[in-house]
């Protein structure tokens, strides 16, 4: 019989125990780290469907202003065409001039249903962002800075200005200019 000292017994138990210990808190450290790395990988995949919603919001907002402003170049080429016709209604009397002026009609609505807008201007303010100012000048009874005529009518799109309006504006202090 191998029998150890009541000493010796405890050292080898005591050991163990440190073994048994140190084997027990290897696989909590392993988890904590397993954790911890499950929290890490979740944030990303947070930030990353976040990322991917607000991508797919741009996108949709992109598809319906391209969709708005498809129009665009092709009423742009349009407008002469109107300018045309109103100079044609203007001209023309009689029964020729009611057809070009039914022409003319049906033409707006069309171009209205697709967004264009003609720019109001006669009487208003001066507005650099909707008009072109090709000449200024003086009218006592009115205010400066006011539309005195139109030249030519500005259109818009939606809310954007496809040809700003050319206009003569008046301005009753200084001089003139052409």
């Amino acid at each position: 019989m191998n029998e150890r000292s009541p000493s010796l017994q405890d050292e080898d138990e005591a050991q163990d125990a440190t073994v048994h210990e140190s084997n027990a808190a290897a696989p909590r450290d392993e988890l904590a780290e397993l954790r911890r790395q499950n929290e890490e990988l979740l944030t990303k995949l947070k930030y990353l469907q976040a990322e991917f919603e607000n991508y797919r919001k741009r996108v949709d907002r992109d598809a319906q202003t391209v969709v708005k402003f498809a129009h665009e170049l092709l009423l742009s080429r349009l407008l002469p065409v109107l300018d045309e016709m109103d100079a044609a209604v203007t001209a023309l009397e009689g029964k020729a001039g009611e057809g070009v002026r039914m022409v003319r009609e049906n033409l707006v609505r069309v171009l209205q249903e697709v967004g264009l807008q003609e720019i109001p201007a006669q009487g208003r303010t001066f507005d650099p962002y909707e008009m072109d100012c090709i000449e200024q000048v003086p009218d006592p009874e009115m205010k400066d800075g006011t539309v005195k005529a139109v030249v030519r009518k500005g259109y818009r799109l939606h809310d954007r200005v496809l040809r700003p309006a050319q206009v003569i504006v008046v301005k009753n202090r200084g001089e003139t200019d052409g």
